[in-house]
């Protein structure tokens, strides 16, 4: 690995130009003796490049024949090979065959072996190991090659071939015997040889490179020979030490050794731990961890492991079922257990399984048909097959209970009462009949019959099925009678006994409970009531229509509109062409209206007003309700000829109707909108002198006042009024017109004027009527005219006051002002207004998007954090929104890592971690960053490419890792040579990993490039820094070696 990263930061040096120095002096003299000399000390010095040069020059001028000759061809070929050049197998083969008795013969050989063995390549190294068989090599030696050669086969799945060699090398007292032990076990393990694997690896556990590594394989060992007791002896340590991956097989295999000792409450939690750690896992698996979880009350979880088990007629298959069904029959789920015992009853071949399964199937049969099914024939048969059953007694008291239930419910009860009411069958018995015979004259409306009889059943309350559906029927027969406190009282009754749950009239139940509270006026409970009822009704039931209306109307009562809308919507949708359906379009309608939804409130009203339903059970007065509103609303919006339209065929429709007054007041005031003040003024007189003494007139009086005033014909509106016997125009109605006529102008953007006129207005009566809305317009009025100043005066006022329809728009404009001149705290103000009170999608992720960057400005790191992580999760903000929030999010983490590691520096220096390695918290932060920064790097721009790949590269050196972060540097290099400040950055962080890994000349090499470039000053500056501490030497000579960095690059 040092050869390979030699190799590249020469590359890289090349490319810019810095290696051509060292290149041309060494071979300024005239002979090849010279040459080969100059060369040699290249060699020597590591400098394989020049020195292949120099080596070629001699070879090019001499005799191949000469001694000269074959050393420089030999050192040629190292070089080829230290270089690692493609062609360096070559060049020593070519080697070798021109001198094949060269006393260089085992160096190249081994050179050659050694480089392909340190690259991975091990068919080349066994290939070049095996050259050296016959020839001479030290002992020391020989079991190096030995080893190296067992290990290449090992690599390659030859363990014939590797064995041997595995225990020639162990048979020695070098270093290697260790390690060629290890693997000579290993082989014998994969061999399923495990008393020869457990000879060779129970000595190394305790060894200092396969003491971790060895009991797990141990653990397997004993776990194959049924060693239990010396595996739980093993495995304690292991889990204590188990990395992740190795985890769910010893836990695996604990779990079963407590298994076989039926220690089950200490099996549970390894078996368990198999599972959740993506163990694999057979039937045998989930078998043993369904029993373990059976035998300690753990049924659900029993339940989960057995059903993973496949059907077929294994053993395990066929106990493993009996067993699921048991565990069906603990949880109450009787309709599985039921199909469980069946299934096994009929494939068991356990004789014990087969009829305990055909018992328990006739049981569940016999509880949960209504009335018994098949349950008769079931408990026959089991009789016929099982005759010495010890379940007889309990069998025939079953057949009794089947054969007394009839439909014949009248004499049913008689025979029951004449047999006595001593045992709890006869009991549940009566109680059955009397319930099913109160039904009939439910049937026949025999209501007071039906009554008592649904209360003799309740007198005998064994079954609580039966119990609970008699309070059911008394509920529906106080409903019918109107008596709702009762029914109430009833269908509650009904829903609290135990096991109604899972009946069929529950879903009725809830719906008639949601009707009684809704007659007995208690709103917010219907509510609640018949949400419940449609969560747990089926789509098929009718009545679902009917609640889904009602629940609408209640929210509409109850003002929380948003939920009415989307209840209506669920009406109309759910039965469009009900009875009711102009009905809820009309109110949902409504609701759009009171949400500031106006569009699809018009567009909603304007099929409305021209439908025509015969079914409708209204006949169409929806219809005309909505022509009126939609007027309404477009003249409120402005949208005056519309307006004044539709109110005109209003009243050809309804013309002798209260409203047909009120809309040809609205006539006027659309006319009025439109500045055709004659014209209004006209229809103003006609509603007086029409509906005179009406409301309508009264304030067709009032309002044509600033009509008049506009038109500048006040003394004509006062010679009017003075004609009206009824007229009284009030002081207070003066608080109407100047806010109308300002907001005349505003309508039609005369913006300049409309803000003077409710400045007028608020001047004039600072507390009037619309001054919320005055201040809107106001706002409104500022922003049009580009005085974010004033606009913001009057958004700020809204925002003061108790919450309205207009804050939202308030604080959408607080926010993009203030967001324009970059004033954090009123943006963030306003974001955190917004995403308490907006809905629109929209608004909130502009919201979240002020939260990141205000958070960013007042550097509140954590909140910012958050946000940003908000905003680049959107996939519907901009792509470059997104990459500025994980940008965001990237140097946030990092700095927060620095922060919660409480850090300290020394100079300028990049942090370490210090002593103790990483804090939780830091840890978090750091990982958080490195997975901020992985995105960047593959998606962003590449500046934030390269400093994503310089951080990696950083934290791996700050982590230890120094050769994978001089790898993310390479990369950085390679594939972004255009970032030149990242790039420098990273050579500074590249050379204190070669400090790491002791590799000082490459170290400084390194820090020479970076300052003969001074690229950036202050990179060039902390390279000489740390130059000069890498170059200085201790004072105690004598002490162990200095392996920290002491100073480091900044963090920029």
């Amino acid at each position: 690995m040092l050869l390979t990263m030699m190799r590249r930061l020469f590359l890289i040096l090349c490319l810019v130009g810095a290696a051509a120095a060292h290149g041309q002096a060494p071979f300024s003299h005239a002979t090849p003796t010279s040459r080969y000399a100059d060369s040699r000390a290249l060699f020597d010095r590591a400098l394989y490049a020049p020195a292949a040069e120099g080596f070629d020059i001699v070879l090019s001028q001499m005799d191949p024949q000469t001694d000269l000759a074959e050393q420089a061809a030999f050192f040629r070929s190292i070089c080829a090979v230290r270089l690692m050049n493609r062609d360096a197998d070559d060049q020593v083969l070519a080697f070798l065959d021109a001198y094949p008795s060269t006393s260089r013969r085992k160096e190249a050989v081994l050179e050659m072996a050694e480089y392909s063995f340190n690259r991975r390549r091990y068919a080349d190294a066994r290939d070049w190991l095996r050259r050296l068989d016959g020839l001479y090599l030290p002992k020391t030696e020989r079991a190096e090659v030995q080893f190296k050669l067992g290990y290449s086969h090992f690599l390659l799945e030859e363990y014939d071939a590797a064995r041997p060699q595995f225990a020639a090398a162990k048979a020695t007292r070098f270093p290697v015997a260790a390690s060629a032990q290890y693997y000579y076990g290993h082989i014998a393990y994969l061999d399923t040889n495990d008393v020869t694997a457990m000879e060779n690896l129970e000595p190394l556990q305790d060894h200092e490179e396969f003491g971790a590594v060895v009991p797990y394989y141990l653990a397997q060992m004993y776990a194959r020979q049924g060693l239990d007791d010396k595996l739980l002896t093993l495995g304690q340590s292991l889990m204590e030490n188990a990395s992740a991956k190795r985890t769910p097989e010893i836990a695996k295999l604990i779990g079963q050794s407590l298994y076989k000792k039926k220690r089950y409450p200490e099996a549970l939690p390894y078996l368990a731990m198999h599972r959740d750690l993506g163990g694999k896992m057979t039937a045998d698996d989930y078998y043993q961890l369904g029993v373990v979880s059976a035998q300690t009350g753990r049924y659900k979880e029993a339940i989960q492991a057995l059903n993973k088990i496949s059907l077929n007629n294994s053993q395990v298959s066929e106990f493993g079922l009996y067993l699921l069904a048991d565990c069906y029959v603990k949880e109450g789920q009787f309709e599985e257990a039921l199909s469980a015992f069946a299934a096994i009853s009929s494939t068991a071949n356990d004789p014990v399984i087969q009829e305990e399964s055909a018992f328990q199937a006739a049981k569940l049969t016999y509880k949960s048909s209504s009335p018994f099914g098949d349950a008769l024939n079931l408990f026959k048969r089991f009789l016929v097959d099982f005759p010495q059953t010890e379940h007889r007694r309990e069998a025939n008291e079953y057949l009794a209970n089947l054969y007394i239930t009839s439909k014949d419910y009248g004499r049913a009860m008689e025979a029951i009462v004449q047999t006595g009411m001593g045992t709890m069958a006869m009991r549940e018995a009566y109680q059955r009949v009397a319930y099913f015979r109160a039904v009939e004259l439910f049937q026949v409306s025999d209501w007071s019959g039906a009554q008592e009889y649904f209360n003799k059943s309740l007198g005998y309350p064994q079954n609580l099925t039966f119990v609970a559906l008699s309070h059911f029927w008394l509920g529906e027969l106080a409903y019918r009678k109107g008596d709702a406190q009762e029914a109430l009282a009833q269908f509650e009754s009904f829903l609290k006994t135990p096991g109604s749950y899972t009946l069929t009239e529950r879903s009725t139940a809830l719906y008639n409970k949601a009707y009684c509270l809704y007659k007995l006026d208690r709103l917010e409970d219907a509510a609640s009531g018949f949400r419940v009822y449609l969560q747990d009704a089926k789509p098929t039931d009718r009545k679902t229509f009917d609640a889904t209306l009602r629940l609408a109307d209640l929210y509409f009562l109850l003002g929380k509109h948003a939920l009415a809308q989307e209840y209506y919507e669920k009406s109309v949708r759910n039965e469009p062409k009900g009875r009711y359906l102009g009905y809820a379009k009309y109110q949902q309608a409504l609701c759009m209206g009171l949400l500031g939804k106006d569009q699809q409130k018009m567009d909603l009203l304007r099929k409305l007003s021209q439908a025509k339903d015969g079914q409708d059970a209204f006949g169409g007065k929806y219809a005309e309700e909505a022509l009126f509103e939609l007027a309404q609303t477009e003249l409120r919006r402005g949208d005056n000829s519309a307006a004044e339209a539709d109110f005109l065929q209003y009243m050809r429709r309804v013309p002798g109707s209260e409203q047909a007054r009120r809309a040809a007041l609205n006539v006027a005031i659309a006319q009025r909108n439109d500045q055709r003040l004659d014209a209004a003024i006209l229809t103003f007189q006609e509603v007086v002198n029409k509906y005179p003494g009406t409301p309508e007139a009264r304030e067709a009086i009032t309002t044509a006042r600033s009509v008049y005033d506009e038109a500048n014909r006040i003394d004509d509106y006062l010679t009017w009024v003075q004609g009206i016997d009824f007229a009284q125009v009030r002081a207070s109605e003066l608080d109407s017109v100047a806010y109308m006529s300002a907001y005349d102008k505003y309508a039609q953007s005369n913006f300049e004027e409309a803000a003077k006129g409710f400045g007028r207005y608020l001047t004039r009566f600072p507390d009037g009527f619309f001054t919320e809305k005055a201040h809107h317009y106001t706002g409104e009025s500022a922003r049009r005219l580009n005085k974010p100043d004033e606009a913001l005066a009057s958004f700020r006022k809204i925002t003061q006051g108790p919450i309205g329809e207009y804050h939202i728009n308030a604080w959408t404009w607080i926010l993009r002002i203030s967001t324009a001149r970059k004033k954090a705290d009123e943006m963030l103000l306003a974001a955190e207004s917004l995403l308490s009170l907006s809905d629109d999608p929209s608004l909130l992720r502009e919201a979240n998007v002020a939260m990141m960057q205000g958070n960013q400005q007042r550097a509140n790191l954590e909140v910012a954090y958050g946000y940003s992580e908000v905003v680049a999760a959107d996939e519907r903000n901009s792509p470059e929104m997104r990459t500025e929030a994980k940008a965001n999010m990237a140097r946030d983490a990092m700095a927060l890592a620095l922060k919660a590691q409480q850090v300290t520096k020394t100079a300028d220096f990049i942090p370490s971690w210090g002593s103790v390695g990483l804090e939780v918290g830091a840890q978090m932060w750091v990982d958080k960053s490195l997975s901020a920064y992985a995105a960047l790097k593959k998606e962003g721009p590449a500046l934030l490419q390269a400093e994503a790949s310089y951080f990696e590269a950083l934290v791996s050196y700050l982590d230890g890792a120094y050769t994978a972060s001089n790898d993310e540097i390479f990369w950085l290099i390679d594939n972004l040579p255009s970032q030149g400040a990242w790039r420098y950055k990273a050579l500074l962080v590249l050379a204190h990993n070669y400090a790491g890994l002791e590799d000082l000349f490459q170290a400084n090499y390194t820090l020479d490039f970076v300052i003969a470039e001074n690229f950036i000053a202050e990179t060039a500056e902390l390279a000489k820094k740390f130059k000069a501490s890498l170059n200085t030497v201790p004072e105690d000579q004598t002490g162990a070696a200095v392996d920290t960095i002491l100073e480091t690059p900044t963090l920029p």
